[in-house]
Order: C-alpha cells, then structure tokens, then sequence
C-alpha cells in the first residue's frame, strides 16, 4: 500500500522589509508631463550610481550639477522607446534635450514623489547653508 502525505498549504508569509524594499527598488513608475511625453521611470541600480560619478568626473564634485542629473538617470523609457542608463555626459544632455524643461521638472518631481529624496527648493536650501 503507497502513503499519502497530504501538508496544508500555509497563508504566503509577509515580505521581509529588505524584500519589501527589493520589490519597491524595482517598481517602474510611468508619468506623463505637460510637454506631452510619457515618461517610464525606475531606480538605478547602486552600481549604476557609482558610474554615474565616475562618467561625471570633476563636475561630481559640484552638489548642485549632481542633483540636478541624478533624476535623469532614473528615466527607463521617453513615448515607450527604451532610453539606457547614461554612459557619457553627452548621453545625459540627450536625456535633458528629450525630456525639455517641462519634462525635466516633472521627472524631477516624480522621482521625489516615488523614490524619496529632498524636494529641489530642498536642495537650494541646502546649497545656501
């Protein structure tokens, strides 16, 4: 005669906060801005962050230029066409070019509002002190 185990299947457990904060990290979030674009946005990587710095080169060093660019990178895709992660200065001006003003300042303000980080009045704020 064969035995049958028969096991309960148990209620899925709550996510862990590190994973919580894993699955948060890797959420897209996608706006429209008011210059008509529909911008995808997601979370760079830690290592993309440190060659961020690296493709910056002496303007890391200025508080202001880097805060202004690291909203940039969390853009993923511009009118659903994929944009990569920055590898030069000039790519980054292509971003900023893309996006234009308004889209700039609304990236900027969606990354504030879906990833955390300082306000940009914040960081003048900063910038002054």
């Amino acid at each position: 005669m064969t035995t049958v185990n028969v096991r309960k299947k148990s209620a899925p457990a709550a996510d862990t906060p590190s994973k919580e904060l894993v699955k948060k990290a890797a959420e897209a979030v996608t706006i429209d801005t008011p210059n008509g674009l529909t911008v995808t946005l997601k979370k760079p990587g830690v290592l993309s962050q440190f060659r961020l710095v690296k493709i910056l080169g002496e303007a890391a060093k200025n508080q202001v230029y880097v805060s202004m660019v690291i909203p940039i990178t969390f853009v993923a895709a511009i009118d659903g066409k994929p944009v990569n992660y920055p590898n030069t200065e000039r790519e980054i001006e292509a971003t900023i070019q893309r996006l234009d003003e308004e889209g700039v300042t609304a990236v900027m303000n969606a990354v504030m509002e879906h990833f955390g980080g300082e306000s940009p009045e914040e960081q003048q704020e900063e910038v002054k002190n």
